[in-house]
Formats: C-alpha cells, structure tokens, sequence
C-alpha cells in the first residue's frame, strides 16, 4: 500500500505559537507508525515547514491508499483539514485515519465524513492490523476485529472496538523510521540548538495533575525504554542534540543511573534536552550531576506557581521550595532551566506582579508563561466546562484565556504582555552560569543564533502587544464576556473552591 502520514501545522497561517517558535521537534510518533509497516511504501509530510499547497501536490503525486494524520488540542481543525484535502482530492478509495491526544480524548470532535476511523490511545498495534487489513482486500467499513478503533461501518454509523490494552514492552517496538522525515538545517531545533533529533524514551506519567492528560491518555501507567535500547539508537542518531519527548524522563532513578553508567561505556558524546518536575531535581542533586556530565543541557519543568495553595490546587504535588531548590541546583550545574509558569484568571495586577518578581527571584533561564487553560480531557475541564467562554480549539494554545478573567481582558492581557521584558533579569541569572559551565555547547550553537533572533522577534511582536489576544478572540469569545468579566466576589469564590480528586 501507498500510505501517507502527515504532521499537521499547528495554527492556521499566519499564527504563531511556543511549539513552532521556541522549539520543533520531529514528527516521531509518525515515524514510529511507519516502522510498523516496513513492507508498505510510505511517505511522512511535516507540514508545519512545508508550503500550504505542499499537501495538494503529495496527494496528486504520491496518490496515497492511506493518509493518516495526528492531532494535539489546537492543530485539531489542521488535522481534519488534512483528511477533508485527502478525501476531496482521492475520493472514497482513499482510506482516512486521524490518532493523538485529542482524538482519543474527544473523539466526537472527529466524527465527520472525510473520517473513515479514529485511533484510541497507542497507535502502533492498532494501525499495523488497519494497514494489513486494508492491504489484504478486506472492506474498510468492517474494522470490528481490529481493537483501539472508532470507525464509520456500512451505514455510516460511528462504531468504537474493544479496548486495547497498552502493555507492550517498549524494547520490543521497532525504532521510529528516521529516515523517512525530510531534515534540513535548522527545522528541528530547540532555542539555538539544531539540528536536533528526537526520541521517546518513555510513555506515561505517575503523576496525576488535574491540568494535564497525559496521564490519562496512559491510564495511570508508565513505562520505560531500557538504558540499552536509549543507546542503541541514540548511537544511530548524526545530530549532536537529541530532545528526550518523555513527558517526565525524571522518573526513575535506577533507570537513569543505568542510562548513565551505558553512556559512558559506550562514550556517546552528545547533548540532550528533555522534560522532568523539579522536586526530582531537588531530591536528586547527585544523579543531575551525573546527567549533566553524561551530557544534558536542559530540563524543561513545569514550576507552575509562586503560591504553595495553588500547587496544591493543581494537584502538582511539589512546593514552591522544591522549585527553588532545583532552580538553584540547576544554576549550579550550568543546566539551563527552561520553566513553565501560569498566571491564573483570577489574577489582579499584584498577582501579575509578584509572579514576575518570583521568577526573577528564581533565576530561570527560559521562563515561558502561560495561561490556565482547561485543556479537554482533563480534569480541569470536567471541572470548569460550564465557564467556557469558548469551544474554539485554536484558543486552547496557552496563550489565551478561554475562562472569564477577574481583571477587565484588555487589562489582563496588558499585565501578560508585559512578561515579556519583565523577566528579564531571571533570563540574564539564569542563563550566564549555563554559558560559564559549558561554553563548548553555546560555541557549538552560535550558528543558530540568528535563526532564533528571527522566530524570536516574530513571536515576540504578537505576545507583546496585547491587542493581538483580543483580536484572536473577535467571533470566537462572546463580546459581552470580554466587556464584563467575572466579579471580584464570584473569582475570589472560585479560587475558595476545594479540589476535586477524580478517579480513573
């Protein structure tokens, strides 16, 4: 079969966003997917740097037996225009599949006639029977056999199949099929590092905070690439910088000394970046030094707040002192500290303000701040669906407010805007001890300076200028919202709400 496997962008033209401009990673999920099927041809389109008419010409050249898609929250419209393209251009003939976070947690936001099925969960098994299904000459309308799906049957009726269990070992997946994605200098990159290769390394998170889904997406399970498997194909990987996709890659401590003691036998000198919480940063001073001589660079964590009472409220599980303590530990290991930060629609001017001076305080190279979004398939959503000001997805990017704010909107997005220069002095503490403990890293990453200096200061003309939130908001926030926000009474009852726990 001719099968197609396309990354959607993730905005509309014209938009921009932290994923494309702070850093691209490699559509790995799709070239996992692709290594499933190694006896089938198959192409993967990265369309977030390719032409918008790119997909059309695929599709006229290639003429795909298969296209399939994935789909976060805010490229979800990208995503099923990428199958409507499909199925206007191929027809019928042409069989459609969308899979990813969203669609599994909103499937009903699929059900539409360019989509012929939706993936539940992990992809691999259940795609790797689809294409051996639809190989073999089997009706594409009976998929009943094949687990993990929801698929349009004979009378157009959506059907979803048995449940598929996610407890394969991770060593026993082939490796993703880099070759199949098209690199160039400079399109995968994370700051002023690039190239930069991708690899997943885990799957899951043992933590449960009521933002976040993936732990649910992965029902409450983890499971881990082993310290031989991470070598083996990291010893395949060209690119110097190798991003580690874990949602939490600072999990297991025995696994990391093991990563550890396999790199330095086996001398793989590279840098890595990945994602992990603080308070492991904080009780594992010993093991960060051992990964930073190993080779990591930066550790992207969520550090949330400067409020103990709304860490708690987000069930993060950690303090602000553990934040403080692994900035600091960070610092002094020269790891450049990349954190994520929110600021919270009952927020008034002083709660912008003290945010900024605690992040100052911190000394976090990277700061990125956000807004509290109730991302659907979480808890926060069940929990705060009724004050949805919108159901527009593009709006789920972090960088708008889709609940009522206590400040007047225009005013909010003002004191947000302001991020931007006000944490500044954060950025010089915590980048210059990174710089003096490697400067053969930042020597290697000069040529990406100007790449970054062009992305940065396109993103920063919007993020700057508060009436580009607004104006994304025009048809898709109520007017009246945005003119009478919330009282004071109702934002400080709900900040006085209890934490609801749910249950899997």
């Amino acid at each position: 079969m001719r099968i197609l496997l396309v990354q959607p962008a993730p905005f509309e033209p014209g938009r921009l966003g932290l994923e494309n401009v702070i850093w691209m990673s490699e559509p790995v999920a799709l070239a996992q997917l692709a290594a499933m099927v190694p006896e089938h041809e198959v192409r993967i389109l990265d369309m977030r740097l390719e032409p918008d008419l790119e997909l059309n010409r695929v599709l006229l050249e290639f003429e795909p037996e298969l296209v399939g898609t994935t789909s976060m929250t805010t490229d979800c419209y990208q995503a099923k225009a990428i199958l409507e393209a499909a199925k206007g251009t191929l027809g019928e003939g042409c069989f459609t599949i969308v899979g990813g976070h969203h669609p599994t947690l909103m499937p009903e936001a699929f059900e539409q006639t360019c989509v012929d099925a939706i993936c539940l969960g992990e992809g691999e098994e259940t795609f790797a029977e689809l294409v051996a299904h639809l190989a073999a000459g089997h009706p594409p309308r009976s998929l009943q056999a094949i687990a993990g799906l929801r698929f349009r049957n004979e009378s157009s009726s959506w059907v979803t199949t048995s449940k598929r269990d996610q407890n394969r070992d991770l060593d026993s997946f082939p490796a993703p099929a880099r070759h199949l994605i098209r690199r160039r200098p400079g399109d995968y990159f994370f700051m002023t590092a690039g190239p930069m290769a991708s690899l997943s390394t885990s799957r899951g998170c043992s933590f449960d905070c009521n933002f976040c889904a993936i732990w649910e997406f992965y029902e409450r399970k983890t499971r881990f690439l082993s310290a031989n498997a991470i070598c083996d194909r990291l010893e395949r990987i060209e690119e110097k910088v190798v991003f580690f996709l874990d949602d939490n890659f600072l999990t297991n401590r025995r696994r990391l000394e093991q990563l550890c003691d396999e790199i330095e036998r086996r001398k793989i000198r590279k840098y890595y970046a990945t994602q992990g919480r603080t308070d492991f940063i904080a009780d594992n001073p010993e093991l960060m030094k051992r990964l930073r001589d190993a080779g990591l660079i930066m550790v992207l964590s969520g550090f949330e707040s400067n409020e103990d009472d709304a860490l708690a409220e987000l069930l993060k599980r950690s303090t602000v002192e553990k934040n403080r303590r692994a900035a600091q530990i960070m610092q002094q290991l020269g790891i450049i500290s990349t954190g994520i930060f929110m600021v919270r629609q009952d927020f008034d001017e002083a709660d912008f303000d003290r945010l900024y001076a605690h992040i100052n305080d911190l000394g976090i190279a990277i700061p990125l701040v956000s807004i509290l979004t109730p991302l659907p398939g979480t808890q926060l959503y069940r929990q705060r669906q009724a004050e949805l000001l919108t159901d527009d997805a593009r709006l789920f990017d972090l960088l708008h407010s889709v609940l009522p704010t206590k400040l007047p909107r225009q005013r909010f997005y003002e004191k947000f805007a302001e991020q931007r220069d006000a944490v500044w002095p954060s950025v010089r503490k915590g980048t210059f001890p990174a710089i003096f403990h490697r400067p053969a890293f930042f020597m290697q990453t000069f040529f990406g300076i100007v790449r970054w200096l062009r992305k940065r200061a396109a993103y920063f003309r919007i993020v700057r200028d508060p009436q580009s939130h607004l104006r994304d908001e025009l048809g898709k926030i109520d007017v009246d919202a945005r003119l009478h926000p919330a009282p004071p009474a109702v934002a400080d009852a709900r900040r006085r709400l209890p934490v609801v726990r749910e249950t899997a």
